[in-house]
C-alpha cells in the first residue's frame, strides 16, 4: 500500500535579515527577536541536509512533486551563487521528482541580473507591494524611514521587461478603498495577487479593533473584502487572479483548495531557518518571542519526526482542531477557523475563534449568496447550496452577551 506523503514543500529562510523595516513585519517588529541568533545566510551544510532529507522522504513516500520557496528576511540578500548552487544540487539529487521553485522578495533589490537568473533557473517570483505610494509607504519603509514604493515599482518593471513570471503579495489595510486598490494593480497589468490579513491576535489586535471594540456589527475587514470581491467578480476585462477569493468560491461549491488561512486541508509545508531549524508557519512568530522554536533541525531530524512536534502538529491540523465556538458554525468547512496565528491569546492559547471571525463570516456568506444566484439549478441541487445571510449564520453561534447586545 502506498504511504501518504504529508509534506509538499519547504519555505527556506535563506537570509535572516532584511533591508527594509516594515512596521507590521512578524519577523522583526512584533516581538520575536530569535532572528538575532540565526546565521545571516543559510550555509552549505544546511542545504545538503535539506536536500538529503527531501530525498529520503521522497523515496519513503513515493513523492512525485515537491516545492522549494526561497524566503527571508529578504532572500535577495543571499548571493546569486546560492540560488544557482541550490537549484543545480536539487535537480541532480532529486532527479525523477517534479520540482518547482519560487522566491518571495520585497522587490527593492530586483535588477536585470536577478531577473535573468530567475528566468534561467525557472524560479517564479512573488513581490510584496501594498498598493500605490500613499498606501504602500505607510508600513513598508526602508531602514532610513523612507518609503519603498519607487524601488519596488522599478523592480516590477524590470521583471516584466525580462518576462519573468511574478505575482504580487499585498497586506490588507481596511482603511483603504478596496476598489481603487484593485484598479491600481490592474493598471500595472498584474496577473496574480495574493491579499493577506495582517498578523494579529487577541493580545495584539488590529488598529481598527483597538479604536473600536470587536463585534458582529463591526466588520471592517469583511466590508473591505466584500467591496474587493464585488469589483473583481463583476470585472469582465482581463481581471487578475486573486487567490483568496478564488479559494472561497471553489470551496463553496465543494472543491477544497484552501491553505493556511481557510479550508479543511492539512498545512503541508514546513519552515527551515538559516541554521536548519524546522518550524511551523513563520506567521506564528507574531505570537511571542521564540514561539516557533521546538528544537527540531534538518541537520539531525527527519520530517517524519519533526511533524509531531507540538506546534508543528497543531499547525498542520489547525483546520480540523477548531475552537469550541466554531463547531456550530455554518461556514466552518470553508473558513476552517481561519489562520492559526489569528486565534492566539496568552490566556486561552489557540482555543479562540479568529480575530477576523465575523469578517470571514460576513465575506463568505456574501460570496455564497452571489454564487447561488448565478449557478444553474442542476449544480445548486447537486451541491445542496442555498442562500444564507450573515444574520442567519450569526444565529448559529453561541455569542457572548456583549456580542449579542451589539446585534
Amino acid at each position: 500500500m502506498k504511504k501518504k506523503a504529508n509534506i509538499k514543500g519547504l519555505v527556506l529562510k535563506i537570509a535572516s535579515r532584511c533591508n527594509l523595516n516594515c512596521s507590521y513585519c512578524y519577523m522583526y517588529n512584533l516581538g520575536d527577536t530569535s532572528y538575532l541568533n540565526q546565521p545571516k545566510h543559510m550555509q552549505n551544510e544546511v542545504v545538503d541536509a535539506i536536500i538529503n532529507q527531501v530525498k529520503t522522504y521522497s523515496k519513503q513516500y513515493k513523492v512525485e512533486a515537491f516545492e522549494f520557496i526561497f524566503h527571508g528576511g529578504e532572500p535577495l540578500l543571499a548571493p546569486k551563487a546560492f540560488f544557482r548552487g541550490f537549484v543545480a544540487k536539487a535537480r541532480k539529487e532529486l532527479a525523477g521528482i517534479s520540482l518547482s521553485f519560487g522566491v518571495q522578495t520585497n522587490g527593492t533589490l530586483l535588477d536585470a541580473h536577478w531577473c535573468k537568473l530567475f528566468k534561467e533557473l525557472e524560479i517564479g517570483i512573488g513581490i510584496s507591494l501594498d498598493g500605490p505610494e500613499s498606501i504602500n509607504d505607510i508600513y513598508r519603509l526602508n531602514k532610513n524611514g523612507k518609503g519603498s514604493y519607487e524601488t519596488v515599482l522599478k523592480g516590477i518593471e524590470i521583471a516584466r521587461m525580462h518576462q519573468v513570471n511574478f505575482g504580487i503579495l499585498s497586506v490588507v489595510n481596511p482603511e483603504t478603498e478596496a476598489a481603487q486598490l484593485y484598479d491600481f494593480f490592474k493598471s500595472l497589468q498584474i496577473k496574480a495577487i495574493d491579499f493577506l490579513f495582517p498578523d494579529h491576535h487577541y493580545d495584539f489586535l488590529p488598529k481598527v479593533y483597538r479604536q473600536k471594540n470587536m463585534s458582529p456589527q463591526y466588520t471592517p475587514f469583511g466590508d473591505w473584502w466584500i467591496k474587493l470581491f464585488d469589483r473583481w467578480f463583476t470585472d469582465t476585462e482581463d481581471k487578475p487572479g486573486i487567490r483568496f477569493l478564488s479559494q472561497i468560491i471553489l470551496m463553496i461549491i465543494g472543491i477544497d483548495n484552501g491553505f493556511e488561512t481557510i479550508g479543511q486541508q492539512e498545512n503541508n509545508y514546513l519552515i527551515i531557518e538559516t541554521d536548519g531549524s524546522i518550524e511551523a508557519s513563520d506567521y506564528l512568530k507574531a505570537c511571542g518571542d521564540g514561539f516557533t522554536k521546538e528544537g527540531k533541525n534538518v541537520l539531525f531530524d527527519g520530517f517524519d519526526k519533526a511533524i509531531y512536534a507540538n506546534l508543528i502538529a497543531l499547525h498542520r491540523q489547525s483546520h480540523k482542531q477548531l475552537p469550541k465556538r466554531c463547531s456550530q458554525c455554518f461556514i466552518k468547512k470553508v473558513c476552517g477557523g481561519g489562520h492559526l496565528a489569528h486565534r492566539f491569546s496568552r490566556l486561552q492559547g489557540f482555543d479562540n475563534p479568529s480575530v477576523y471571525c465575523f469578517d470571514l463570516m460576513k465575506l463568505i456568506t456574501h460570496i455564497q449568496n452571489v454564487i447561488v444566484k448565478r449557478l444553474p439549478t442542476d449544480i445548486i441541487n447537486a451541491t445542496g447550496l442555498s442562500p444564507i445571510t450573515y444574520a442567519e449564520a450569526l444565529k448559529a453561534l453561541p455569542l457572548t452577551k456583549v456580542e449579542t447586545h451589539t446585534l
